[in-house]
């Protein structure tokens, strides 16, 4: 699905930079941009000259295609700033991009929104405002009363990545993934847009917290909670996002939240309604950050994921340092006040049911898992067929298992976890009549290392094996992204020693300067290499990172199939930057000679 999406993508930097470089009009004037973007279906590349633009609020309505994609950019990324009201509307359209703005505006509407938009890409963008009205910075969701079933103006397939997205200090969200209604039938029912893309985002100083509505990523909401969003959220930053007790609140099905890095921020990855979700190979480092204390007095935590819902996977996440209790604890799991199928009030919290947690890794932090929290007796639905295996929980203080309220007994499956209280903490606290034996819980030291690299607390050679106890599906990585046998370590990691494709990430790994692997993950050339080739467009130097051992040559071939620029590659060398400031404009090919008569291709486009 998503190689397609992507193929697109490139495609559009491709043919578009190629086909008008050189005759390219430069616009300074949102009408006169709209006017040429809404009479252009058949594609094009329009760029808005750098400089800073007042109330600059275009509103595009155009259908391009997957082969004649459009392209609105700033001339340089990060040269066009947009105060005051300026706010980008797009409607019905189809395969834009949107690329290279800073968002610097005092305004009260939504930043970007997308209305009824499918395959719109926005990208490398600076988002603030400063405003004191509740906003949603950018919106993807329907046309507003025209949302006829099935939907003529569908919103599905949009990417949302490499922006930034900072310094938010009023109610809404940094994104708010919405839908439509059908409105066709007695009983209105909403659709949540589908197979969008959140990703390499730095979403950085929500806050302070408010009473509600100022999470930083909102999937879906109560009313839409039963359809399928299909949303990926991977491979984001998140720094210091205190705005909302759910940094990322899921309430829809059928999404995925993968390989996300949050640091020092209060608040947990809430599925707070839908089914069939998966958290995925996620890191949550507390970083030190002390307890807090909102407006109105409440205490403020560093958290990991809270559930509700049914049939989530919750798999192979990481955390440390955080010092989340009762609704913020690194895993939780309170009462329900609903059960799934049995209530038609879609805000109610609905108990977890049927529900996987497995593979995690939970290291010094102030609890562990949290179970049973009635919120005073408000809460008295039980959990049910929930399986807790193969997970790392270790210690120094309070309880690595705490039974808040109620226990649940045999509603919890306990297999092959590994858990090791020092100091003054303890294996299992609260009334319970709970108890491990060697089949459900083993005390045992996992003989972790930490990792100088990556800052985490890694298995080992000598961490011990357990059987996988997963039969429902084949968990066949780790949080890294390394093979995970059927016989392999407790926790998130897995010990190997191939390379790592899944480190918590950095700032220098998302945001508008992140280089973007589009090459590998586009094209068929080899889709087994890791060469990355940035930036794109090519300006004056083209880097080229993670050249195999055994590469010894680099050219760059025009489109008449020539040489116009050679490298030979020395000492094996893994990085190169190649000098691309004497080629003209255009479309090339940048061929990797390897021994044993192996060729790797990627197309560039080099742009002055």
């Amino acid at each position: 699905m998503y190689n397609k999406i992507n193929r697109f993508y490139l495609i559009t930097l491709l043919l578009f930079s190629f086909g008008n470089l050189n005759s390219q009009t430069y616009y300074t004037d949102s009408k006169k941009l709209v006017t040429a973007v809404n009479s252009s279906p058949q594609g094009g590349v329009f760029i808005v000259k750098n400089g800073t633009y007042n109330d600059f609020d275009p509103t595009f309505s155009v259908v391009a295609t997957e082969m004649n994609p459009i392209i609105i950019k700033a001339e340089t990324v990060g040269g066009v700033k947009l105060t005051g009201e300026s706010n980008v509307v797009l409607k019905k359209s189809e395969y834009v991009t949107l690329e290279g703005f800073v968002f610097d505006g005092t305004g009260d509407n939504t930043l970007v929104k997308l209305e009824g938009c499918n395959h719109i890409r926005i990208t490398r963008n600076v988002f603030e405002l400063k405003t004191t009205e509740s906003i949603k910075w950018v919106f993807v969701g329907g046309v507003w009363n025209d949302n006829v079933f099935p939907f003529q103006y569908p919103s599905h397939h949009n990417r949302i990545d490499h922006n930034i997205f900072q310094n938010k200090t009023t109610p809404g969200n940094y994104i708010t993934i919405d839908g439509s209604n059908d409105a066709t039938t007695s009983q209105k029912v909403y659709y949540q847009s589908q197979y969008d893309r959140i990703d390499h985002n730095y979403f950085k100083n929500n806050g302070p917290r408010a009473v509600n509505e100022q999470e930083s990523i909102r999937i879906g909401w109560s009313e839409m909670s039963l359809s399928s969003g299909f949303t990926t959220v991977e491979q984001n930053l998140f720094e210091d996002c205190d705005g909302d007790p759910e940094i990322i609140s899921v309430k829809s099905c059928d999404n995925t939240i993968r390989h996300n890095t949050f640091v020092a921020s209060y608040g947990t990855v809430s599925l707070r309604h839908g089914n069939r979700n998966r958290i995925e190979g996620n890191y949550f480092f507390g970083d030190g950050k002390p307890i807090g204390t909102s407006a109105t007095g409440s205490k403020l935590y560093t958290g990991g994921i809270r559930i509700y819902g049914t049939d989530h996977m919750v798999i192979n996440n990481y955390m440390e340092g955080l010092n989340g209790t009762k609704w913020d604890a690194p895993i939780t799991l309170t009462l329900g006040d609903a059960i799934d199928g049995q209530s038609t009030s879609l805000s109610k919290h609905f108990r977890a049911e049927r529900v996987t947690i497995a593979y995690n890794t939970l290291v010094n932090n102030s609890f562990g898992i949290e179970i049973g929290f009635d919120n005073n007796k408000s809460y008295n639905n039980g959990l049910k067929n929930i399986i807790i295996a193969n997970n790392l929980i270790t210690g120094t203080q309070n309880s690595l298992v705490k039974i808040v309220d109620n226990d649940q007994g045999d509603n919890i499956v306990w297999k092959n976890n590994l858990m090791f209280p020092t100091a003054s903490a303890s294996l299992l606290s609260g009334q319970t009549s709970t108890s491990f034996d060697a089949t459900k819980v083993v005390n045992e030291n996992p003989k972790l290392v930490f990792n100088d690299a990556s800052k985490v607390w890694t298995a080992t050679s000598n961490t011990p094996l357990y059987t996988n106890s997963i039969t429902s599906e084949t968990i066949a990585e780790d949080i890294e992204g390394q093979v995970r046998p059927t016989k392999s370590n407790p926790g998130a990691d897995h010990f190997s020693e191939t390379s790592i494709r899944y480190a918590p990430l950095k700032v220098s790994d998302v945001g508008p300067n992140a280089y973007e692997d589009i090459s590998s993950s586009v094209f068929d050339f080899d889709r087994t290499s890791a060469v990355l080739t940035y930036p794109v467009p090519t300006n004056q130097i083209l880097h080229l990172k993670n050249l195999g051992g055994t590469t010894y040559k680099v050219e760059i071939i025009n489109i008449a199939g020539e040489a116009v620029l050679s490298s030979t590659i020395e000492h094996q060398a893994k990085d190169i930057s190649l000098d691309t400031s004497k080629l003209i404009n255009g479309l090339y090919v940048v061929r990797i000679y390897s021994s044993g008569h192996h060729v790797t291709s990627r197309k560039i486009i080099v742009q002055h």
